[in-house]
């Protein structure tokens, strides 16, 4: 006989901002099977993302009303790092040490009040959505109440003995791109453990966009103006020092370039800092009639269709780049920094320009030549297009996910 049992499967999410990370959750949850799967929300702390999933339907639930602490996290990084400066293995010893002394002190006391909810909510099985280090607590509580869990991993953070020890207890690994994989795979996480699900896109949102025009002229962007677009968060690893000095390059050959900085810094002091470098560069290049800084958008789609030109200009390696999917899907040619996830996305040439890390004068040729070549501008922008139809659609997505699921509940 068939098992028809509704299955309540608990996701947790832990960051406080909005990202590809809860983007990409929300589509999964949006599209999941409701006769099979029953989603019941966690947040570590207030998301933006909240009221959305309950205007699916789905159960959230708040662990506080507080936005989650992680100095401790942090002062224990940059204490390893500057101990590594004397001695390699010093670091590491310290970062293992105190790491041990907050899984004791910190997570297992949280972990039970989670495990003390997973069992009052009957849930059948939990989902982490972030890294391994940033699971950690979570993974003891599903082990505590007895449940299979899934490991959703969308970061490129590095780990130690504990959170290798901790592994052991999660029953697989769903890697954002191959690129996290690796990472995983170099750490010693079993190649069976884990496999690569791309994230889901809903292309609907990008074929009605009827008010592109309009964006251009709340910015003051003529017709004669080529419009070239950078979105994302503005941290000091997503390069827009480097986009604005090829933005410079170009504004000497064409004048009438616009780039459009579409993102907000966090609150932290490093990310408001990075964004107070980036206005000193546009005025120390004296590209201020160039370059405009939006701010937070929740319209992407029509940004990246009022665009002639999107470039992502990450200068460490990205997890994924869920705007470079998002560029191409809106049928726009992608500029690409080649590492990370972006190359399981960007192939060069055909769908997009791959270019290296921390290159402006690179970066600042491939806008030139696509700026030039009108043509194999808009061939790539429908190539991308038709690329993100066959790789990386909803359906294709959330079909890999509950086989995952059906496996787990099966075993």
């Amino acid at each position: 006989m068939i098992n028809t049992k509704r299955r309540r499967i608990l996701y947790i999410e832990k960051p406080v901002f909005v990202g590809g990370s809860i983007t990409g959750l929300y589509e999964t949850i949006r599209a999941l099977d409701k006769r099979l799967y029953e989603p019941v929300m966690m947040f570590y702390g207030p998301n933006p993302y909240r009221e959305k999933f309950q205007d699916l339907g789905v159960q959230v639930i708040l662990l506080s009303d507080e936005p989650p602490l992680d100095a401790q996290v942090v002062s224990t990084r940059d204490i390893a790092v500057s101990l590594s400066r004397y001695w390699s293995g010093l670091g590491d010893a310290y970062r293992t040490a105190k790491e041990g002394y907050l899984i004791a002190r910190k997570d297992r006391p949280f972990a039970r009040k989670v495990a003390r909810i997973i069992r009052d909510e009957k849930i059948d099985l939990v989902h982490h959505n972030t890294s391994l280090p940033g699971n950690r607590a979570t993974i003891i509580a599903a082990k505590l109440a007895g449940v299979p869990q899934v490991s959703h991993v969308r970061m490129l953070h590095s780990f130690g003995l504990w959170e290798r020890h901790l592994a052991k207890s999660v029953d697989k690994f769903i890697y954002m791109s191959s690129a996290i994989e690796k990472h995983y795979l170099a750490r010693g996480i079993p190649v069976t453990q884990g496999q690569v699900i791309y994230d889901p896109f809903n292309l609907d949102l990008f074929d009605k966009l009827n008010h592109s025009a309009e964006l251009r002229t709340e910015f003051g962007v003529s017709e004669q103006d080529c419009l070239v677009s950078n979105v994302g968060r503005l941290d000091w690893w997503k390069g827009h020092d480097y986009f604005l000095n090829a933005i410079g390059q170009v504004a000497q050959t064409h004048p009438n370039v616009k780039a459009l900085i579409v993102g907000e810094p966090d609150t932290t002091l490093l990310s408001q800092e990075y964004y107070r470098s980036l206005k000193r560069i546009v005025t120390d290049l004296e590209i201020s009639d160039n370059v405009i800084f939006t701010g937070f958008r929740n319209d992407i789609p029509r940004v990246m269709s009022a665009s002639e030109i999107v470039v992502h200009s990450a200068s460490e390696p990205e997890p994924f780049g869920r705007v470079v999917v998002e560029a191409m899907a809106a049928g726009r040619p992608v500029i690409a920094t080649a590492a990370g996830g972006v190359l399981d996305i960007v192939k060069d040439k055909e769908t997009g320009l791959l270019v290296p890390p921390k290159d402006a004068g690179s970066m600042a040729q491939a806008i030139q030549q696509l700026l030039e070549n009108r043509e194999q501008a808009q061939t790539m922008g429908r190539l991308a297009r038709q690329d993100v139809e066959r790789r990386f659609s909803v359906e294709q997505h959330i079909r890999t996910i509950q086989q995952v699921y059906r496996e787990l509940f099966a075993a």
